[in-house]
């Protein structure tokens, strides 16, 4: 299952870039919201083998997910893949310069069901998929207005 999305920022694309690639600040948010994460690497974002180990709680069970950067194409773009025994995920980040002084983030996740019942629940999500998209656009809003927050450096 696929979703997409994209914001416009009165960023240059050189700063939203950095501003995506500060992986501290986002490792930092991850903990304040109760997820464990331990860094896989800590190699240069350069290489593919930047990744780390995410734990955490949903519906009451403890999810492991192993997620990789696979892609740093610097300043323009971010690609990572989630590895859980149920569900694989590719998640694409583009920076599009629009201009000096606006740039465009355009974000897709595809979603691989690999167990059954990992099936049934994006067979779900298939069929309420209005829903997740709206879901998932107001996200990339979030983050576009965390990314506009966020200190320049």
């Amino acid at each position: 299952m696929k979703f997409s999305a994209q914001e416009d920022l009165k960023l240059p694309q050189a700063d939203v870039f950095a501003r995506l690639s500060n992986f501290d600040t986002f490792e930092r948010i991850a903990l304040k919201r109760n997820v464990r994460v331990s860094q896989i690497s800590q190699n240069n974002p350069n290489e593919d083998t930047l990744g780390w180990n995410c734990k955490f709680k949903v519906r009451g069970r403890l999810r492991d997910v192993e997620i990789r950067l696979i892609e740093f194409d610097e300043p323009n773009s971010l690609k990572f893949h989630a590895v859980n025994p149920a569900l694989h995920a590719r998640l694409e980040i583009d920076v599009i310069p629009l201009s000096r002084v606006q740039t465009r983030i355009q974000v897709v996740s595809v979603l691989e069901p690999k167990t059954l019942a990992a099936r049934l629940l994006v067979q779900s999500m298939k069929l309420a998929r209005s829903k997740f998209n709206q879901r998932f656009k107001s996200r990339v809003g979030k983050l576009a207005e965390f990314i506009l927050q966020m200190p320049a450096g």
